[in-house]
């Protein structure tokens, strides 16, 4: 589930499931919360992580047919959030309709998100994931 080679040596901070439900984005925002506050992420910062992990559990159930995985690791320097769900299909942002009440979660993620992206798991499932600088 980690992508890049300052992800090898960090351990998940926090790992949890969410059921496949439309409150899971809430639950995960409740759930890292107080992970991000005992980590000293400054406020700023702890909104962007909330809102873009929102974007992609809101996803994760959406399209991905089975209970979200969100796993947090963090650096001195940056935070990494990946997402893990069922469905193999990898992601991709795609052209949205201006009047389209959905669509433009990934393209928040890939505009805000210092990178992101999307790899299968073994077996099955993929893991979407971004990461931010912290500040310091």
């Amino acid at each position: 589930m980690v992508h890049g080679p300052e992800w090898v040596d960090a351990a998940p901070v926090e790992r949890f499931s969410l059921p496949a439900s439309a409150r899971s984005p809430g639950q995960a925002r409740v759930r890292l919360g107080p992970v991000l506050r005992r980590l000293g992420v400054d406020d700023e910062l702890a909104d962007l992580v909330l809102l873009l992990t929102s974007e992609l559990v809101t996803n994760a159930v959406l399209h991905g047919h089975g209970e979200p995985v969100v796993e947090v690791r963090a650096t001195v320097a940056t935070l990494w959030v990946g997402v893990e769900d069922p469905d193999s299909r990898l992601p991709r942002v795609q052209q949205v309709d201006s009047g389209a009440l959905g669509g433009r979660g990934l393209h928040l993620v890939d505009s805000l998100a210092r990178d992101w992206g999307a790899e299968p798991i073994a077996g099955d499932g993929k893991t979407v994931w971004f990461h931010l600088a912290r500040s310091g």
